[in-house]
């Protein structure tokens, strides 16, 4: 739609023109340009229909005329450019970088059911899924490739495999696993898409007496009724995955505990109770001197 602007020049009474081309009565049409496009251009045309003929603008009308011109066309522009800037903005929504990434970073893949023990005579299953482990042992270099699990039945040879592999490493004790224990790992493995990497086990089964030599120590974590001395726990690294993105593998399994220790980058699962925590080393001292201080005074005041 094209609107017009219309200016009507009429010749005052009694005053004389210089030229008799023009008529008494002019009509200027400035033509507004169409909006959307953007492309303002003007064009003044006579009236044909009053003065039959076109003519060029008196020298003194035309810097009125220029200046309207401006202002038409920096309204035109002035309209186009308010519409984009003031358009409102869509409600940004603030997710985690890290965990938006890993929306799309894990395989769709959940636990098994819980397998099948077989008796002695009972003959193993020759067809189904082989739930494979490459473990590593981080401070001694040992390593074990073994499929210990086949549909839903576990291998017993195999499981005692990994028992011996898992073993308390200061006095060489060897436990029963809980054999969910594997069954967590191998599924973190599969949610990253790395079924066929190697995994280092920084610590597996602890006797009673090797935890308490590690609570007395100071230099780990160790709980006072770990899931290490049940044979249900292993502390773990995946090399090329980052310790925060191994936990959060963990955690989606949400099939026991799961501690995060940002200074040394290792994960510690179990099969224990569902629980997490992030280990801090100077948190935990701060803790530590604020029980020790409180048990002192009350020693004091006693």
């Amino acid at each position: 739609m094209t609107h017009s602007l219309y200016l009507n020049l009429t010749r005052p009474s009694g005053a004389r023109l210089r030229s008799s081309g023009y008529n008494r009565n002019m009509q200027m049409r400035i033509a507004k340009p169409h909006l959307p496009d953007c492309n303002p251009s003007t064009h003044i045309n006579a009236n044909r229909s009053t003065a039959g003929l076109s003519f060029p603008l008196p020298e003194s009308l035309r810097p009125s005329v220029i200046s309207r011109r401006i202002v038409v066309v920096a309204a035109a522009l002035l309209i186009a450019a308010v519409p984009a800037s003031a358009r409102p903005r869509k409600a940004s929504t603030h997710k985690h970088t890290r965990l938006h990434t890993l929306a799309h970073a894990f395989v769709n893949v959940g636990m098994p059911v819980a397998g099948l023990l077989p008796d002695e005579d009972d003959e193993l299953p020759i067809e189904g899924q082989k739930y494979e482990l490459k473990l590593v042992r981080a401070y001694t270099g040992e390593a074990l490739n073994v499929v210990y699990r086949i549909g839903d039945t576990y291998i017993p040879d195999a499981l005692d495999k990994l028992n011996s592999f898992l073993r308390d490493s200061h006095n060489e004790e060897v436990s029963e696993y809980d054999p969910r224990t594997f069954d967590v790992l191998h599924t973190m493995l599969a949610k990253l898409g790395k079924t066929n990497s190697s995994v280092d086990v920084l610590s597996a089964y602890r006797t009673q007496e090797t935890n308490d030599a590690l609570r007395e120590s100071g230099t780990t974590n160790a709980a006072l009724h770990s899931q290490h001395i049940e044979a249900k726990a292993l502390d773990i690294r995946v090399p090329g995955v980052s310790a925060p993105l191994l936990r959060d593998a963990a955690l989606s399994l949400d099939a026991g505990g799961v501690g995060y220790y940002p200074r040394s980058q290792f994960v510690h699962v179990d099969v224990g109770p569902v629980r997490q925590w992030t280990y801090s080393p100077h948190k935990a001292k701060r803790t530590r001197h604020a029980a020790h201080s409180r048990r002192a005074g009350r020693t004091r005041r006693g």
